[in-house]
Parts: structure tokens; sequence; C-alpha cells
């Protein structure tokens, strides 16, 4: 065992046990999380006890507002992705790691759900594994995510009977989608927006476990062909309308780089088909606030026009239109059935 691991020991460990040789004091000043990534990307200064103080009200104040763009770039560097990690005494044995180069995870900001896309690490363990306190697990982990200047953003847990009202009223559903275990788990979301992205903490802890879920967004290119223009007309001829999977910045109406293919194919068939009218309407699922799935999803119809009459599109040929989650094309049952229910719809219209 290396002098620096430990020192990182005795000072992260405040039960009686035996260490190595190392016997546990009582610490004077708190604790330096311990579990804080050990590499850096660049210089960091480690927080001082009366910092990260200082950041807790801080923290309150910006979850009130929940407007993630109004939140300051952090403008000291942060731990490479995880950002944190186990305990240095957790057997490695007992690791429970769920890793994505890409996915899509939700988390409340707020008293809402948002959704976030990037690369995602889960990591579990036991307490009694990491032979910690449930006090020292949630004391350790959010102060680390302080220390890197993490905003806790949300103000409604899983399980409160308004944020639950507002996102379908399925608690199951709700908790498999924030990987939330059981209802005994704390629950906190931390926000880091930096100079070269934004990326997240989620705290869970209960009595007997730690869940840490840490995320960096980042957009990736879509594995989906993509519908050309012949493709369309022959879908628009034999119904009458044609889905199409346009890639959007989460709860956004910005077209994303690789959305602009299928809006510059939907250009050249309008293009070739001068008599072509068409209705650009927006879907999403059931997941979130009703009124506000509406408006997102006529945003995101009037974004595809937009980009159209740029294209050099008469925009009297088209119309916009947002129908939220009102006319799905399945249960929105699955994570897979909801990702086809978010979609634009190209809807030929009569000449007239």
């Amino acid at each position: 065992m290396t002098k620096h691991l430990n020192a990182a020991l005795c000072l992260s460990i405040s039960l009686a046990f035996a260490v190595s040789g190392c016997k546990p004091k009582a610490p004077v000043n708190p604790v330096q999380a311990p579990v804080a990534s050990a590499a850096a990307s660049g210089p960091q200064a480690a927080a001082t006890p009366a910092e990260a103080r200082a950041a807790a009200p801080a923290a309150a104040s910006a979850a009130a507002a929940v407007d993630l763009d109004k939140i300051a770039v952090l403008a000291k560097p942060v731990p490479p992705f995880p950002f944190v990690d186990y305990p240095p005494s957790v057997d490695k044995k007992t690791y429970s790691t769920k890793e994505s180069d890409f996915d899509q995870v939700h988390v409340i900001v707020g008293d809402k759900l948002h959704a976030v896309e990037g690369r995602v690490r889960k990591i579990s363990f036991a307490l009694d594994n990491a032979k910690i306190s449930q006090f020292q697990a949630q004391r350790d982990y959010t102060q680390a995510a302080l220390n890197m200047g993490g905003i806790k953003v949300n103000t409604a847990k899983p399980h409160d009977t308004a944020f639950l009202a507002a996102n379908g009223d399925d608690q199951t559903e709700l908790d498999k989608k924030l990987n939330y275990e059981f209802h005994t788990y704390s629950y906190e979301v931390y926000f880091l927006p930096t100079a070269t992205g934004r990326k997240w903490i989620v705290v869970m802890v209960s009595d007997t476990d730690v869940d840490i879920i840490s995320v960096e967004e980042k957009q990736t290119a879509s594995s989906l062909k993509v519908v050309t223009a012949a493709d369309m007309k022959s879908e628009l001829d034999s119904n009458g309308h044609v889905a199409l999977y346009i890639n959007f910045d989460t709860d956004k109406a910005a077209i994303r780089a690789d959305g602009k293919p299928a809006v510059d194919e939907i250009a050249a068939l309008m293009k070739k088909e001068s008599a072509l009218n068409l209705s650009v309407e927006g879907h999403t699922d059931n997941v979130g606030d009703k009124a506000r799935n509406v408006t997102l999803s006529r945003e995101r119809a009037q974004a595809v026009v937009r980009a159209l009459v740029s294209d050099g599109i008469d925009g009297t040929r088209l119309s916009a239109a947002g129908y939220g989650a009102e006319k799905p094309l399945t249960d929105n049952s699955s994570d897979e059935a909801r990702a086809k229910n978010r979609r634009v719809e190209l809807v030929k219209l009569a000449r007239g």
C-alpha cells in the first residue's frame, strides 16, 4: 500500500478498524472528499472549508432558478470524466459499474424531468464494503461535487407527489428513467457547466448502498440511415405522410448538425416537386409537462420550416404545427417506443 493511499484511507474512514497500521483519529477539520478522481484535466485548487460552506447557499439559490442557460460557466477546471470514483476502501471485487460512451439519462432539474445525452457512468457499492457510514458517503460525495463548483439544481425528489403528477404519475417508470432504486435513497443533482461542455453528478445514498451517476454531455452522429428525397416521395405518394427522426438538442428546438442532412433531403424533394406543399408537424413522447411538450414540438416544426426557407423553399408552401404527445405511433411503454414517438412528420397538403 502506498503512503498516499494509506493516508487517504486514514483520512476518509472514520470508523474504528485497522488499516495497514494506521489508526484513524477524529479529524479537526472536515475531511477532504476521498471520492474525487485523482487525476485532473488541469491545475485545480482544493476548496477550503470556508469556500465549501459558501457554496451551499449558492447552490440552493441556483436550484430555485432552474434555468441552466443562466448558470455561469465554471472558471476552474473539473477533474476528467467520471469526475468522482469509488472510495479507495471498496474491494474491487464488489465494484458494480455501468458505462456507455453515448446514452440518454434523465435527471430532475427544478421540479421537472430533464433528459441528458452523452457519456454516462454509474457506480454502485454497499456501505459495508466501503466501511463508511451513510452520513459520510452523503457528505463526501456532496462535498466533492461542491468543491468542483457544482450547483445543486433539483428542488424536487423522485417520489414527491407534485413531481409524479407533473410527469405522468407512473412512479415505476419514472424511477426507471431516473435510475432511482428505492424510496429510501437521497437524491441530489449537481450541474457543472464548463468551457468544454455541461457535466452532471447525481448522488443517491441509502442506509445500505450508494449510487453515483456521472454524465458528460456530448453529441454523436446518428446511427440511423437518412431518409432520402426519393424515400420521402414514395411514402408521401403512398400514405400522404412520412415520419422523420431529425436530431435536436435536448429539450430545445435547435436542429443539431447531424440532423441537417434530413432537412437537406426535404429541401431537395420540394425543389424537384414544385407542386408539393407540406405541413411540418412535431411530436414528442408522453414524458414531462404536457403544455411544454406541445410548445416544444411546435417550435421544432417551426425550426424545420425556417431551415427549409433558408435552403430556398418558398415559405407559402409550408406550415408548422406541434401536437406534443397527442398523436403517438406507439403506447410509450418503453424507451424504444418513446423514441419512435419523438419525431417530425411531413404531411402532404392539397394545393389551394
